[in-house]
């Protein structure tokens, strides 16, 4: 496959703008630590302390206004943006920060129309700028030719509001998704102004099981990617070779130098690099500052927090609505992070643990250290259906996969509207002959699972490759298998996803299958411990065509196979309890 100049370049600002351009900031020095290079500012953003004439006179701030801007960039460029602020020029206060692909106008519709019912936009107590990226709707024409220089963006945006006269001089960025990914962006750049950051639902980097999760491409994921950012090169790359290993390090959050408040959804997309992120910031950050980082998980889809709509605008049904933000816990926390670190308010964050989370299922909010570290719960896979705390005796079972007919995706960490979002009940799946289920015994009381699940196999095909797909569920006393975590692995990748492995027809192989997002889940009392097994969970994930090649659309043709997993002790589910 032939990859285009400019999808390469799009993927390349995606990635390396991680690193700003070769231009140095004039604010930061040549190891970016934020000292001034010539002794001046990019805006002139030293303002003293900030005080006001007129004695003791109170200010009223309340009343606001909107307005349109162009931000200058140092290259000569300008970012189309929109202000909320207050009326009186007299008011100067901290300002959040937004920096979106997505149109400016879509978040003024969405956050900005009701502010009674936001949060942390409905607040008086803050400027707002909202701003479109380079090369996107009111930004469009300051695109330039090769990689976008998104973190220099960040830096001088970052810089030009610390110089507004409506501006304090602190700054704190906020958003979810792409928004998110632009805070980290920002954030290594270190702009001396920039006080705090809450990035919401993303991964810093990206990375390889970002796109292949056990090495098979996220197939829903990439194609939003493709249509909306016009990038395909990743299809050039479905092993772990130097551009993925050059992509996954290109953002260092060492070099962070504002704690962040990190927020992550159990059935979110990105859940896994999220808390990765956090961790890295927890461990490698400025030393000074590690301690100040805070993480945030609930039980929460990719779209909890932009209301009652999918990506593309399509209303959410009732059980998709169970995992939004509801109570717009996100925004409040939000508010209370700021207030704390921009307004040095003394708040309940000053008094929040390292992590708080609210678990899935049953519930129940916990706090303390991520990743927990603790006891794990084994279940071998069992002839018949089951899932037992005991070694079973030897057998096998076998099933079919055909890749012209693959197993559907039901609910999930999905992006696409075209699918629904979080966990689903699996009728659909096992109502074919093509899914294997079993089943633990009934909890006697509840059980807590914390961390990253895995399921280990034993397995052979009848083909030259294939996958294997995991569904782990929440079996409640009706018998139905509610979706909660799933995972896949490709067998010729099944040693390393930088190079194949041979398969052989009949050939018994050790397989070992994480699943894609880390869970906190409490199943009740009176339920059960569920896992599905099938060849494919498609669209969500291409399918094999099961002769040798990585993708379905590329073969001249498919094979059908027969599946078999080898029960003997060595087919086993292993749960992280965290405790």
């Amino acid at each position: 496959m032939k990859t285009s100049g400019k999808a390469f370049a799009l993927f390349l600002s995606l990635a390396l703008a991680a690193c700003g351009s070769s231009q140095t900031p004039r604010d930061a020095g040549p190891d970016g630590d934020g000292e001034a290079a010539d002794g001046g500012d990019l805006f002139g953003t030293d303002q003293g302390d900030g005080g006001e004439d007129g004695g003791d006179e109170a200010i009223d701030c309340a009343a606001y206004l909107f307005e349109d801007v162009s931000i200058p960039t140092r290259d000569g460029k300008a970012l189309a943006a929109f202000v909320r602020r207050p009326a009186n020029s007299a008011c100067r206060l901290p300002a959040i920060l937004i920096q979106t692909p997505y149109n400016k106008e879509n978040a003024r519709s969405m956050w900005f129309a009701h502010p009674e019912n936001e949060p942390l936009f409905g607040s008086r107590d803050y400027a707002f700028v909202v701003v479109d990226w380079r090369g996107f709707f009111g930004s469009k024409d300051a695109a330039v030719s090769g990689t976008q220089p998104y973190a220099q963006d960040g830096y001088d945006v970052v810089e030009w509001i610390a110089s507004q006269a409506w501006s304090d001089g602190k700054v704190g960025t906020w958003g979810v998704s792409a928004l998110c990914q632009q805070q980290w962006r920002t954030a290594v750049q270190r702009p001396p102004h920039l006080s705090a950051l809450v990035p919401i639902f993303c991964q810093a980097n990206q990375t390889y099981t970002q796109y292949y999760p056990g090495g098979v491409l996220r197939k829903e994921y990439f194609d939003f990617i493709s249509a909306y950012f016009g990038i395909d090169i990743l299809k050039d790359h479905p092993l772990r070779d130097n551009l993925w290993r050059l992509a996954e390090t290109l953002i260092d959050l060492g070099k962070v130098s504002a704690p962040a408040l990190v927020v992550a959804g159990w059935y979110d997309l990105y859940n896994a690099g999220t808390l990765r992120d956090f961790e890295a910031v927890r461990t490698t950050s400025n030393a000074a500052i590690r301690e100040k980082h805070r993480l945030l998980v609930g039980p929460w889809i990719h779209f909890a927090v932009g209301g009652e709509s999918s990506g593309a605008g399509r209303e959410l049904d009732a059980q998709e609505k169970l995992f939004v933000d509801a109570d717009k816990t996100i925004q409040r926390d939000s508010l209370l992070f700021f207030d704390f670190h921009l307004r040095g308010i003394q708040n309940q964050a000053a008094a929040w643990p390292e992590a708080r989370w609210t678990l899935g299922g049953a519930g129940g909010e916990e706090s303390g250290t991520w990743p927990p570290a603790g006891l794990e719960r084994v279940y071998y896979l069992v002839s018949g259906g089951s899932l037992s705390e005991s070694a079973p005796q030897a057998a096998s079972v076998s099933f079919p996969f055909d890749p012209d007919d693959p197993s559907p995706t039901v609910g999930g960490q999905t992006l696409l509207p075209t699918l629904r979002h979080g966990p689903r009940l699996q009728d659909e799946v096992l109502a074919r002959a093509d899914a294997l289920s079993f089943v633990g015994p009934e909890l006697s009381a509840p059980l807590t699972v914390r961390g990253r699940m895995t399921v280990e196999l034993a397995v052979s095909t009848t083909g030259a490759d294939t996958d294997f797909a995991v569904r782990l569920t929440d079996v409640g006393p009706d018998g139905k298998h509610l979706l909660i975590a799933d995972g896949i692995r490709r067998l010729k990748l099944r040693e390393d996803f930088s190079q194949t492995s041979p398969v052989v027809s009949g050939e018994r192989y050790a397989l070992t299958v994480d699943m894609v997002n880390d869970l906190g889940y409490r199943f009740a009392a009176g339920h059960r411990v569920g896992l599905i097994v099938t060849g494919s969970n498609y669209p969500r994930f291409e399918r094999n065509p099961n002769n040798g090649e990585h993708f379905y659309a590329d073969a001249a043709s498919s094979v059908a196979v027969t599946e078999t997993l080898y029960l003997d002790g060595t087919s086993r589910l292993v749960l992280s309890l965290g405790e």
